[in-house]
């Protein structure tokens, strides 16, 4: 970590004393990144990252200093307090959210502000999925602090990718039979944490479909129902009991579960199916289906001045997450129905919002005003007068960002370009684990 007035990309073996900030000149890029991918593939097989995603990554990271990583720390602690106040928490019905807060990855556009500066603004969280690319991070920020530990240099990496993995290997128990819960989703990160796990504990996550999943109703379990898998396909191990179904199944008991399901597919789940999952899942499922949920950053932001009035945050909290988290319109407020009214009558407007779906991920479904005609606009607005929620058409609606550009070097065989760098920060039970990677148009670049 080194002092810079602005973020700025560098170039670990450029400069006279083997790191320097970026310049075209005495960079050999293709060389770096040769070297950065053979490095990542002797961190992990080749055939796990995920269509050739070892590729993607550039070896030239991004320079930080103290005022980043105090931005970051305060927008997150911030978040962290006013994301969760349950009754049914404090009737002692379920368990506080604040001690199981799971698995959280937001993302952020900088943005520039009225004095120039750099302003980091949360545009969602990522949460629907315990991995969140956990793993790529961990790998890619591993070789570049190798690298900058090698050349001797004064920087220091922004993240340690033991806390990023230690971060993840602390939500569930390694002494039991872990079992992940995927569909349709292909996963990012799903095999190599699957790789990575056998490499720390010797075991090896048994990954099932919900078609396998079973039930039983039993007098000795304090919630009248054990939750099984049909293991057929499932190699044995004595870790992991099996009993003989009445119906000639073989089944194992799941005790913990991790899910790599989309919404619908939980929704396709029968209710006691999916009460029973929740209860075992290792991220929270409040976590998985509001945290990700894109309506729950208006909310906050709506929530800020009550949060403040209950003392649940300070009035230096509530600025930070007014300043922090794009404004987000939720469906049925009052402030939608304000654009509804304004956009009729001013076509201009559109231009500086997007249509978010709510429970979507990736940038799947994202609509920027300026590339519908303002009577769609107008129409798809109405649509989201209602709270109610309609599947394909609720979304939230955001202010559009127009990110900072910075002079980057992603690929050698593209060259020095402009790109806005879009930035995550990684999470597990609430605490923050470290910046992650930057994604400039698919290309990841780490923080240093």
């Amino acid at each position: 970590m080194a002092q810079t007035s602005s973020l700025a990309q560098v170039s670990v073996e450029s400069g006279p004393n083997g790191s320097d900030l970026l310049t075209d000149s005495g960079v050999n890029a293709q060389r770096e990144e040769d070297e950065y991918q053979q490095a990542l593939l002797e961190l992990c097989p080749k055939h796990l990252w995920y269509n050739g995603s070892y590729t993607a990554g550039c070896p030239r990271p991004i320079l930080v200093d103290q005022k980043h990583l105090e931005a970051i720390e305060d927008l997150h602690d911030a978040l962290k307090n006013a994301i969760w106040i349950d009754d049914q928490a404090r009737a002692g019905k379920m368990l506080d959210f604040a001690n199981c807060l799971g698995s959280w990855r937001p993302d952020f556009l900088v943005e520039d502000g009225e004095e120039a500066d750099e302003i980091f603004r949360i545009t969602e969280i990522n949460a629907r999925f315990s991995f969140n690319g956990f793993v790529h991070e961990a790998y890619g920020q591993e070789v570049i602090n190798r690298s900058v530990n090698a050349v001797g240099s004064d920087w220091v990496g922004a993240t340690d990718h033991k806390t990023i993995l230690n971060g993840l290997f602390g939500l569930f128990d390694p002494s039991r039979p872990l079992y992940l819960l995927k569909g349709t989703e292909p996963g990012i990160d799903i095999h190599m944490f699957a790789d990575a796990l056998w490499s720390r504990y010797g075991i090896g996550p048994r990954i099932i479909r919900p078609e396998d999943l079973r039930m039983l109703a039993t007098d000795d379990s304090k919630i009248g129902r054990r939750l099984y898998c049909d293991a057929k396909e499932l190699i044995p191990d004595v870790q992991a009991p099996r009993i003989k179904a009445e119906n000639g199944e073989v089944w194992e008991e799941i005790r913990q579960v991790g899910l790599e399901l989309h919404q619908k597919e939980l929704a396709s789940l029968d209710p006691e199916m999916l009460h029973q999952v929740a209860l075992r899942c290792f991220n929270d499922m409040r976590t998985i289906l509001l945290v990700h949920d894109k309506r729950m950053l208006g909310i906050i932001r709506e929530e800020v001045p009550r949060l403040m009035e209950r003392r649940v945050l300070t009035p230096k909290q509530g600025a930070v997450l007014n300043k922090g988290i794009v404004e987000t319109i939720i469906p049925g407020s009052q402030a939608m129905h304000d654009l509804i009214r304004d956009s009729a009558t001013a076509p201009h407007l559109r231009h500086g919002y997007i249509l978010k779906p709510i429970r979507s991920g990736k940038g799947d479904g994202i609509v920027f005003g300026d590339d519908i005609g303002n009577e769609e606009w107008v129409s798809r607005l109405r649509d989201l007068a209602s709270p109610r929620l309609v599947a394909g058409v609720s979304c939230v609606v955001q202010r559009r960002i127009v990110p900072r550009e910075y002079d980057l070097l992603l690929k050698a065989s593209v060259g020095a370009v402009k790109y806005p760098l879009v930035g995550t920060y990684h999470v597990t039970d609430g605490k923050l684990l470290g910046l992650g990677m930057d994604n400039s148009l698919g290309t990841t670049t780490e923080w240093r």
